[in-house]
């Protein structure tokens, strides 16, 4: 039994970071691990081919590794899901370096989106000198680029520079995970015709 947890935990760990979701820039595009449940009725979802994972062995383990990444999603047509643990270098992110994301143009949405900050290998939120805990475009004080995008700082240490510090999200000083969260998303985002680009490393 106690083998068995092993190569299990392993093996979640394993789907969290690959799985059978698509990846782009390093973002794990997991925009179907909350499909329509086809072994047991769920009200509420849209009984539509498109939002169901038909077979069964990627249905069970990816609902597996989203329940241990983090419970309760919404369907992807409600809120699309996307999560990193790496670099545009392919680098695991770690507090020990300052990283920006830039998002220009900024997710197309018809709610909402947010960046939120976890830790790894918890997925916990951190304790932060701002008590700031994720980052979107209703986040009061940022400070939006010239073109109208957002560069968003992720970094343990606080930034010095002022528009860095305004779009500063906190980082622990171990390994972490952001995920970012896009509510009502547009079709560009579900087709992938919107590109979400890579974290990089800037010091």
């Amino acid at each position: 039994m106690e083998a068995g947890y092993r190569n299990g935990t392993g093996l979640f760990e394993k789907i969290l970071h690959s799985g059978d979701s698509p990846k782009v820039n390093g973002w794990n595009l997991t925009y179907h691990v909350f499909d329509y449940n086809l072994d047991y009725f769920e009200v509420g979802a849209i009984d539509s081919d498109v939002w169901k994972l038909t077979d069964p062995r990627i249905r069970i383990t990816e609902r597996a590794a989203s329940a241990r990444g983090g419970l309760w999603g919404n369907n992807g047509y409600e809120a699309a899901y996307v999560m990193t643990y790496v670099d545009a270098d392919g680098e695991q992110l770690t507090g020990d370096n300052t990283y920006t994301l830039r998002l220009s143009p900024t997710p197309p949405v018809g709610a909402f989106w947010s960046v939120t900050m976890y830790n790894v290998p918890d997925f916990y939120l951190i304790e932060n000198p701002i008590n700031r805990n994720s980052l979107g475009d209703r986040t009061p004080g940022v400070v939006r680029d010239e073109d109208g995008g957002i560069t968003i700082t992720m970094s343990a240490s606080e930034p010095t520079e002022g528009t860095a510090r305004a779009n500063w999200l906190p980082a622990p000083s171990s390994e972490f995970r952001p995920i970012l969260r896009m509510h009502m998303p547009d079709n560009a985002l579900l087709d992938v015709t919107y590109e979400i680009p890579a974290i990089v490393k800037i010091g």
